[in-house]
């Protein structure tokens, strides 16, 4: 068989995000949502599916109200409330969409700690087993009045959907030491989820176009799209500032070559979907391997605190 005969291995994925407004402030019904966007993944084969950053159960757009205002008040309350445990029975109700369309997910989330509310990302494979999940080590702006801070515990990279996949929460992916960290970790497929500020479409542009060369992966961007109509009935008046809910979408699938597989769309609620052919990352890798023949330990070292960081240690 001649050189030209011989075809190129193949390691094919579907992947997808879920652009999709959010259920506010509502467990409940933000675990079915999820649920049907789970089961409408499944019926297109897709194999990897990517919620944006805290769509369990909304991104705090409110957190730019005045804090001493009733409404910041009412809706901080009702964030509380909202914030999902890790593990418990919502997580559980995923796994099981998960494990029964044969989807693995990432999905945003506020997490509710022993007090404090974290910004994170919750990795689920497709037999319905949770991997792990990452807090967001540095809220950003307004959300510091809402989202405590996560540490180094937790950044790493899980085997799903046949793949090495890891992810980042919004301005995360500004950290070059989180994402050499991660280029560390082998990953393949990232899973990178934002919120839907029109203001952030060329930052997300620049920096996952970015990471996907610096790294040699596949990246997966989530957003969402939102509007003040959307809200629940029982949602505080945010007043005239229904700006602060118009959030358009631009979710994106990108190649190891920084290109676009599918560049943004916007203004729709829809699975962004791509098969995608990890072989691809071998010619990336030939160019540039940040943690292989790219890279200068005797010049540059990175010091990562993996252990969790706790309130008291015993000797």
């Amino acid at each position: 068989m001649s050189t030209a005969d011989r075809s190129e291995p193949r390691r094919e994925l579907k992947v997808a995000a879920a652009q999709f407004a959010p259920v506010y402030h509502d467990l409940p019904g933000a675990t079915g949502r999820a649920v049907e966007i789970i089961a409408d993944a499944g019926s297109k084969d897709v194999q990897l599916l990517v919620f944006p950053e805290t769509w369990l159960c909304g991104y705090p757009y409110w957190a730019s109200l005045q804090i001493s205002s009733p409404e910041f008040a009412a809706c901080r309350r009702a964030f509380q409330r909202s914030a999902v445990k890790i593990p418990g029975p919502e997580i559980n109700a995923l796994c099981d969409a998960a494990k029964e369309h044969g989807v693995a997910l990432v999905i945003g989330a506020n997490e509710s700690g022993a007090g404090s509310v974290y910004n994170t990302q919750v990795f689920i494979d497709a037999r319905g087993e949770l991997q792990g999940s990452h807090r967001k080590l540095v809220p950003t702006a307004t959300e510091r009045l809402v989202h405590g801070r996560g540490d180094g515990s937790d950044l790493l990279a899980h085997d799903m959907a046949g793949a090495r996949v890891s992810g980042l929460i919004c301005f995360e992916h500004q950290m070059a030491p989180a994402r050499f960290l991660l280029n560390n970790h082998s990953v393949e497929v990232h899973a990178a989820g934002w919120p839907g500020h029109r203001f952030l479409d060329p930052v997300i542009d620049a920096s996952c176009r970015h990471l996907a060369h610096e790294n040699a992966c596949f990246v997966v961007v989530a957003r969402e799209v939102m509007g003040k109509s959307r809200l629940p009935p029982h949602f505080p008046d945010p007043g005239g500032a229904a700006a602060r809910w118009e959030m358009r979408g631009g979710s994106s699938i990108i190649g190891p070559d920084g290109a676009y597989v599918v560049e943004p769309v916007f203004e729709e609620e829809t699975l962004i979907c791509a098969t995608i052919d990890l072989e691809g990352i071998r010619d990336a890798k030939w160019l540039v391997d940040g943690v292989g023949h790219y890279a200068r330990p005797d010049v540059f070292q990175l010091h990562w605190h993996r252990s969790s960081r706790r309130n008291i240690v015993e000797d």
